[in-house]
């Protein structure tokens, strides 16, 4: 009887933090303003920063030398060790100082205007969002959603249907971003049809799709590219050094499985229970429940007509890549209509000073200033890769949008031209308040860049966790933790790790810890916090579904919802990488845990 009155009480304090959590967070301003108020506090920070003169200094693992007689009675250097006779390393300086640049000086400004536009049309979910919801938006304007997802609601096991979605999503991360736009609509929509609550549905596909991003049974490209800063980083230490795409294939697919676990137990033991009492209290914008959920006769033969659709386009864009010689077969580069590409190229501008030293060839623009290349490396905007991975978007549009064709006009609802403009328009309509919302986040995104307050941070708690010098199962916690922290201030995986790689990958290697393992442990702080962190574009995209089934639902309803899967996510994955470590298990094909230095 104690024992369940204990379990009471927990209950009853964990629901009433996540809902003293909503009711904190709804009380913030509405996103939009709230990203004003971020970006307003970017700029006074930077001014101060600059004006104070804070400093932060890059810096890169060296191993410490000590001299030692050899026994001809030479001196040599050798690398000094420590107990565990690993190479003692220390933090060197790596260039210049890193300071703020403020925002509010003649080129700040500047700037800050001359951006606005770019700002918001490269925020890197824009274009996936918009045109992905067109066909998405299209097909469930004619109701092929609606009579599907009463179709599977039919056949599935109701105790089974949590797992298999929170599965699919930690998946997802093979088509890219893709899985942010489909799997959570359709979840609701699949949860609304079974008689559960839809934003249950909801946020155990966003828990899979966005904490369990770095799962999966299968690589993905942001796996290759992972591996290659990983490889360019190790040959700080060891030239000869080889990270293959592959390196955590076999932690992935255990992780899949463990989201998958932690997904189900908190969609049905926590988050689920917690929306049913809230229901009582605030009621959906509609019945939970499908009052029919029979379909007639015409719905069955349109759904079985437009699923057979949709298995031609998703058939035929399988065939374009998997058949040589087709025009998705194989890796390629995206380029502009004349065949050019464009490249992110480090610039200087000349002072009129400099001028008469100007090498000719240097010199990339001279109107109305003279602009030539500055040090450092260029970089693709569009990398090379897979050719079906550039069409992810088409590829999404397609396949939602012919279905619904076919629907529709099977059913009677899609008979003339407005018909079909009014279903393209649906999706449009619906993503309008997230078009705002992204418009203010891309300029506070883009500004914390600027100011270089980003890195500065990252370098800072950098350079705390490497002179900590604790153990492998102590550091490897302590790093996800500084890549969660850093979730909230560098936005995208690769972001992050561009940072991140140079320092810890050369300094782990040199205490014995394999560049997979850095790599795996990343992957683990990258996924856990994209649920939660403002600075998911995706997480727009989420709340206006939201805000579809609970019209009041803000910023705080969503982190109430979304907290207990990050706070699970992050416990039980790093012990399984703590468990694996100790287990001695290799991480992937030719992916070890330890790195002997040579």
């Amino acid at each position: 009887m104690q024992n369940e009155t204990g379990k009471n009480k927990r209950k009853i304090l964990s629901v009433n933090f996540l809902d003293l959590i909503e009711k904190l967070g709804n009380k913030l301003p509405e996103p939009a303003l709230l990203f004003v108020i971020l970006s307003a506090l970017t700029i006074i920070i930077s001014a101060i920063g600059s004006f104070a003169g804070w400093k932060v200094q890059p810096v890169s693992p060296k191993v410490v030398m000590t001299e030692v007689v050899d026994e001809t009675g030479n001196k040599k250097l050798t690398p000094k060790t420590n107990e565990e006779g690993h190479p003692l390393v220390e933090l060197e300086a790596k260039g210049n100082p890193i300071e703020p640049r403020s925002l509010l000086t003649s080129e700040g400004v500047y700037w800050m205007l001359s951006s606005m536009l770019r700002n918001f049309t490269t925020l890197p979910a824009l274009g996936l969002i918009f045109v992905a919801i067109l066909g998405i938006g299209f097909a469930e304007k004619f109701g092929f959603f609606s009579a599907l997802m009463r179709w599977v609601a039919l056949i599935t096991p109701r105790k089974l249907i949590t797992p298999v979605i929170v599965l699919i999503g930690a998946n997802a991360s093979v088509a890219s971003d893709a899985g942010y736009i489909i799997l959570p609509p359709l979840a609701a929509a699949l949860f609304y049809a079974m008689g559960r609550h839809p934003v249950a549905g909801l946020a155990a596909a966003f828990a899979g799709v966005a904490g369990g991003f770095g799962a999966g049974f299968f690589p993905t490209g942001g796996d290759g590219a992972i591996a290659g800063f990983a490889q360019d980083a190790s040959h700080i230490i060891d030239p000869q050094y080889s990270v293959n795409i592959l390196h955590n294939l076999y932690f992935k697919a255990a992780s899949a499985l463990l989201i998958m676990l932690a997904g189900w137990y908190v969609t049905d033991k926590i988050v689920e229970p917690r929306l049913k009492r809230q229901t009582t209290e605030d009621s959906l914008e509609s019945s939970s429940v499908i009052s029919n959920m029979k379909l007639e006769d015409k719905e069955k033969k349109a759904l079985i007509f437009a699923s057979t659709s949709n298995l031609i386009v998703v058939g035929i864009f399988l065939a374009l890549i998997l058949i040589p010689g087709m025009p998705l077969y194989g890796p390629g580069q995206q380029t502009l209509p004349d065949d050019r590409v464009l490249v992110r190229q480090p610039i200087s501008i000349i002072t009129e000073e400099e001028k008469t030293s100007v090498n000719k060839e240097e010199i990339l623009s001279n109107e109305p200033l003279i602009i030539k290349e500055a040090p450092g490396k260029e970089t693709l905007v569009e990398p090379p890769g897979n050719r079906w991975s550039h069409v992810i978007v088409p590829i999404i549009f397609l396949a939602f949008l012919v279905p619904g064709i076919v629907y529709g006009r099977m059913t009677g609802q899609l008979k003339t031209q407005k018909d079909f403009i009014d279903g393209i328009y649906n999706g449009v309509k619906s993503i309008v308040p997230v078009l705002v919302i992204a418009f203010f986040m891309a300029q506070f995104v883009n500004y914390f860049a600027y100011t270089k307050l980003d890195r500065m941070l990252a370098y800072a708690g950098g350079s705390l966790l490497v002179q900590a010098s604790l153990p492998v199962i102590i550091m490897i916690p302590l790093f996800i933790l500084l890549v969660i922290l850093g979730d909230f201030a560098i936005s995208g995986m690769l972001s992050k790790f561009g940072v991140l790689a140079p320092i810890f990958i050369p300094m782990f290697m040199l205490i014995g810890i394999s560049p997979e393992l850095t790599t795996a442990a990343y992957r683990i702080g990258d996924s856990v916090v994209n649920i939660i962190t403002p600075l998911n574009s995706y997480l727009l995209i989420i709340l206006a579904v939201l805000q579809k089934y609970k019209r009041e639902a803000g910023i705080g309803s969503l982190a109430s919802l979304m907290i207990p899967y990050s706070i699970v996510f992050s416990i039980a994955w790093t012990l399984l990488l703590v468990a694996w470590y100790l287990s001695g298990i290799n991480l992937g094909p030719a992916a070890p845990l330890d790195y002997l230095p040579q």
